[in-house]
């Protein structure tokens, strides 16, 4: 009897065991070709490396022997032992891992779709892209990509769909990309998801390649577009921004993100019940690759052949450097490396002008041999030169635009140039002068030879529409270059032989900070400007906070362009009724902006309820701004202290008839404002909710 009870025991827990599964997933992203450590983000020295990663892969693999191994992209582009054999080394090493999936990153296409293709064939496992497709002659070089595969793990079908953000065709030039279309995640989506549901899966796994903005500490747009649409990913891998997320959650879906370089290993675990066919439990975790004692080069034969290989043309030495390169972490300012990348990409182009901006570079160079290897610290990108050729306005023009930017990393600087600017100003008088190197104008009816790199000629992701918009004229007679900016870098200095560091000067900046603000009066001058004071409404006597929590005043940009309002004042001309916007505040044309004292108040009456009114809270910066109801002032300031715009209102029987100038209340009902028309200020009949 005893026997029988042991063995139906037996049988129990082997059924309970057999009902619960672990499923390990084990992933990497944005390797970027590293193979030996690197330095971090934060300065910490000697982590990550695809070499030290492989260490604690094993080790990993060994504890899960069922474990599937998948990288989310950026795989190869980044290291110099990449570029010398286009990514061949990253492919031979991910198969000798036994990668099962690989998802395509945006900087998989930086060499362009031959090299692209090359690697996908060699790849051993499954490629994938579910918003990318060839639109060209066959044959296709995505011909071996999928938009998503099934793996059976311990019985458990398991969906990875994949994606990749979809700016490519903002980053990289047509001559890179070719006939590749790059559709919107969600759009790709739509098509792929009821496929894979057809196969029945019992979990569904996103690789993603977008992540999460470190800065807005949220999902990029289409990536959350994509979660918010379907409750049915179970969860996603995330890349592209180079953050370490071991474990977050966006609308019940677990979101995990391995940093970058190797730094760190993803380890994904899924508990599944085969029984009910339900998903217990889902965690992750990222396992730091730390700095190995007594680090050696442990790889095989073709990895130790391309990094013996590396170290020789990494070594060459190229010129000498009389001064000082590199040393920042952000290089926001002209300095000795915008204007050695300027002179190099002008000298190997042709161009007179260069739009080019510098990059971060830890890495010292005093006087001493410049090697490859150094040089691709301070030109870490395989772009190439993008020339066109422009007149004087569309100079002006690419520059005004990219002075939106001013203080960014990387500003491109206009090198060839003298300029005197006022970036704080409006978009098309943010110029002040604009000339040659010679301090001579420009000559209006000829063109100039001007350069770019292929990403910032791409629109460098949306950021340079105008620019892109230019070069894209069939006038502008634009040339995409076979030389790369690394390149043209080499072969300048290599003609220099010596090379002494300077910084060329070509920006001056002028800040013309508003005047004094003195009272409004008939004689006034008036320089009317795209902001417009629309309509504004007072309240009755009470207390302060609620009386100026009732006060409103609205403005419009009534010019077809966008404007930024950094850098407005708006006052009553009283003492501590003025402030002024200091951050970034974008009016399309024709837009309203409702300006209010406290916005928590303001919504509580009726007459804000509407969700869609664009509100800019001032209370803080100008408590003491009150519309008297016995009459006022308010003015419209621009960044160069002239007034732009203006209301003056009061006991005036020309001006507002029927005011009651014996009393304290306004002539319109408490609620209802006062809108500009054709004849002058009249009562709004139409309530603020109805906008």
């Amino acid at each position: 009897m005893k026997k029988i009870i042991i063995a139906l025991l037996l049988l129990t827990a082997i059924s309970l065991s057999a009902k619960i599964v672990d499923i390990t997933v084990l992933y990497t992203t944005d390797l970027h070709g590293n193979f030996l450590p690197v330095i971090d983000y934060d300065g910490n020295e000697n982590v990550g490396g695809i070499i030290q990663l492989s260490k604690i892969l094993h080790q990993q693999k060994q504890k899960f022997p069922n474990a599937i191994l998948v990288d989310n992209g950026d795989t190869y582009q980044g290291s110099v032992t990449s570029y010398l054999k286009q990514g061949a080394p990253v492919i031979e090493w991910m198969n000798s891992e036994k990668y099962s999936i690989w998802n395509i990153g945006n900087h998989e296409f930086d060499w362009g779709i031959k090299t692209l293709a090359k690697n996908i064939k060699d790849f051993s496992g499954a490629v994938l892209c579910a918003n990318c497709h060839w639109d060209g002659k066959s044959p296709s070089p995505l011909a071996f990509v999928k938009p998503y595969v099934i793996r059976k793990i311990k019985g458990v079908k398991i969906a990875f769909v994949g994606i990749v953000h979809p700016n490519i065709p903002l980053w990289s030039r047509q001559k890179l990309i070719k006939n590749i279309v790059v559709e919107q995640p969600l759009n790709a989506l739509l098509r792929v998801m009821p496929k894979v549901r057809a196969e029945n899966p019992d979990i569904i796994i996103l690789m993603a390649h977008t992540g999460l903005d470190p800065e807005a500490n949220e999902l990029e747009e289409p990536l959350q577009e994509v979660i918010d649409m379907f409750s049915d990913i179970d969860v996603v891998i995330g890349g592209h921004t180079h953050v370490m997320i071991p474990s977050m959650t966006f609308n019940k879906v677990l979101f995990t993100e391995a940093g970058y370089h190797g730094i760190d290993l993803g380890e994904l675990h899924l508990i599944y019940d085969t029984d009910s066919k339900s998903l217990l439990k889902k965690h992750a975790r990222l396992i730091p690759i730390e700095p190995e004692e007594n680090f050696k080069i442990n790889a095989f034969p073709s990895v130790k052949t391309a990094l013996q290989e590396t170290e020789t043309y990494k070594t060459q030495i190229v010129a000498k450097i009389i001064g000082k390169l590199g040393g920042l972490n952000e290089n926001v300012t002209e300095s000795p490396e915008q204007t050695l990348i300027s002179e190099a990409i002008a000298d190997a182009s042709g161009a007179e002008i260069v739009f080019h901006g510098a990059f971060s570079c830890p890495q010292i160079i005093s006087n001493e041999n410049i090697t490859i290897g150094m040089i691709s610290k301070i030109v870490p990108y395989e772009n190439f030169i993008v020339t066109a050729e422009l007149t004087p306005n569309e100079i002006a023009g690419i520059f005004d635009s990219i002075l939106e930017e001013w203080g960014e990393t990387s500003f491109l600087f206009p090198y060839g140039l003298k300029t005197k600017i006022d970036p704080e100003s409006l978009p098309g008088e943010r110029i002040i002068s604009l000339k040659n190197s010679r301090g001579k104008p420009l000559e209006h009816g000829r063109r100039y030879k001007v350069a770019f790199n292929s990403y910032v000629a791409a629109s460098a992701g949306g950021r340079f529409n105008k620019l892109r918009s230019i070069l894209e004229r069939k006038s502008s007679a634009t040339i995409d270059t076979d030389v790369s900016t690394r390149n043209a870098v080499i072969n300048f200095l290599k003609k220099k032989k010596v090379y002494k560091t300077h910084t060329a000067k070509c920006i001056e900046q002028i800040k013309q900070e508003p005047g004094a603000f003195a009272p409004v009066t008939s004689s006034t001058p008036l320089r009317p400007g795209a902001v417009k004071l629309v309509e504004f409404a007072y309240m009755l006597p009470g207390d302060r906070d609620v009386e100026q929590a009732g006060e409103w005043f609205v403005v419009k940009n009534e010019s077809v362009q966008n404007i930024n309002l950094k850098g407005y004042t708006f006052s009553d001309g009283d003492e501590g009724g003025t402030f002024r916007i200091k951050k970034n505040v974008q009016l399309a044309p024709d837009e309203n902006l409702v300006f209010c004292h406290t916005a928590e108040i303001f919504r509580k009456h009726p007459y804000a309820q509407n969700p869609y009114l664009r509100l800019f809270e001032y209370g803080k910066l100008a408590g003491r701004l009150n519309l008297g109801n016995r009459g006022d002032e308010l003015m419209i300031i621009d960044p160069q202290g002239r007034l732009a715009d203006e209301v003056v209102y009061g006991p005036s029987k020309k001006k507002w008839p029927n005011w009651p100038a014996s009393s304290k209340s306004p002539n319109h009902k408490v609620g209802e404002s006062l809108i500009k028309t054709q004849g002058g200020w009249e009562v709004n009949k139409e309530p603020l909710t109805l906008w």
